[in-house]
């Protein structure tokens, strides 16, 4: 479209090589911002009210990352601990994506009423981090994961961050509440992180007892979310699981095929008819095995959404490296292309194929009325993927919220 000389927009990047959330633009491009979205996007530089000059950087859309856990169930006991945590805590761990260029998360099972106090206080600008989505408690299994094992000491957190099922009228009975609360998905666990032989009891690694949710609460709930209008995504180990959840209408698969190579066909072919994506997880589940599934998945051409299933950097237990929000979600993206992805391919699954497992059209593309959730880098991450760490600027919902470019080069922004 002809944009007016005379025109100022809110914000305007000028003169940027383009990464658009699914390809890369010939030629340099020029974006308008206005009330958080993106208002034009031109091959001439625009006039803006503040201006950032990308001339030899990278722009693309503000990455997602669609798999983490904001919360710390081995600390956080009592309504004392969790207000501290809210706090002292969580504005620093929310503000840390930020920092590494991740303008979206996407919480998958963490404590109900805190996850609804984290977004009034985003809301209200009493914090600053990325746009949270949730799908509230995960729901599982009585004597299930995480019930029995990551939240097996910690009744009190357990309560808030898990909704069990034993019964389909039970599984729809927690759709529901969590729809009723404004959740943006759902979340089932279907089996423990750890193979179960095909047996609906099994041992968590071996040590802890635990229930495998059963197949009709599955389906019920699956089938509860989509007639709420929700996607509904499976926390799933096996292949024979993720054909299961799968076949019972699956909109994801949290962490796929872990421990051994797909070998039936039927997992891609039902990714594919369902329009589902695969979330690999390898910042928790780098196995051979997993690296070696996302190739076949990517040569299936079933859709790859980036997500880490990090946890809080509190966590301090022996033999776990919780890491840092944001900065894992870099390391996923390094270990998709390890797992031989291209760096394209990886981008693709951190921005527009992961606002597509999200629901979100809006979000994960460069385009005229999308949201301004973008950063800029000083080099092209479509050749490296750790040319993502040559982060300068991060733009959430039209705002300048990082900014690492040198004092000189801020003048007149």
């Amino acid at each position: 479209m002809s944009i007016p000389k005379s025109r100022t927009f809110d914000l305007v990047i000028n003169d940027a090589s383009i990464f658009d959330g699914s390809k890369v633009r010939t030629g340099t491009f020029s974006v308008g911002i206005d009330n958080g979205m993106i208002a034009a996007l031109s091959d001439e530089a625009l006039n803006g009210s503040a201006t950032i000059d990308a001339r030899g950087s990278w722009l693309s859309p503000g990455l997602i990352d669609s798999h983490v856990h904001m919360y710390d169930p081995m600390n956080v006991a009592d309504e004392a601990s969790m207000s501290e945590y809210l706090d002292v805590a969580l504005p620093g761990h929310l503000r840390s994506f930020l920092e590494w260029g991740i303008t979206t998360i996407k919480s998958v099972g963490d404590p109900v009423p805190e996850l609804l106090e984290a977004r009034r206080r985003l809301n209200a600008g009493e914090c600053v981090g990325p746009r949270f989505l949730m799908t509230g408690f995960g729901i599982t299994s009585p004597g299930g994961h995480p019930t029995r094992t990551i939240y097996g000491r910690n009744p009190w957190y357990q309560q808030r961050a898990v909704g069990e099922a034993t019964t389909a009228q039970d599984a729809r009975a927690r759709v529901s509440e969590m729809a009723d609360l404004g959740m943006d998905a759902i979340k089932i666990l279907y089996q423990g992180g750890c193979a179960c032989q095909g047996e609906a009891e099994y041992k968590w690694h071996g040590q802890v007892p635990i229930l495998r949710l059963k197949r009709r609460p599955l389906e019920a709930a699956i089938d509860e979310a989509h007639r709420r209008g929700l996607k509904a995504t499976v926390h799933t180990f096996e292949q024979s699981r993720v054909i299961e959840a799968l076949e019972a209408g699956a909109d994801g698969v949290e962490h796929g095929v872990v421990g051994e190579i797909i070998s039936d066909n039927r997992v891609f072919d039902l990714l594919l008819k369902n329009n589902a994506s695969y979330v690999p997880t390898l910042w928790v589940y780098s196995t051979p095995e997993a690296h070696r599934n996302l190739a076949l998945v990517r040569d299936a051409g079933a859709r790859i959404a980036l997500g880490t299933d990090s946890f809080s950097p509190t966590i301090k237990v022996e033999g776990i490296d919780a890491g840092r929000y944001g900065s894992n979600s870099i390391v996923e993206a390094e270990r998709m292309v390890a797992a031989g992805l291209t760096p394209l391919e990886a981008l693709r699954a951190a921005t527009g194929q992961a606002a597509v497992h999200l629901g979100r059209d809006d979000l994960g593309v460069i385009a005229e009325g999308k949201r301004a959730d973008l950063v800029v880098l000083k080099s092209n991450p479509t050749v490296d993927i750790s040319n993502l760490r040559s982060l300068q600027v991060v733009i959430a919902n039209g705002r300048v919220v990082v900014d690492r470019r040198p004092a000189s080069s801020k003048a007149g922004s």
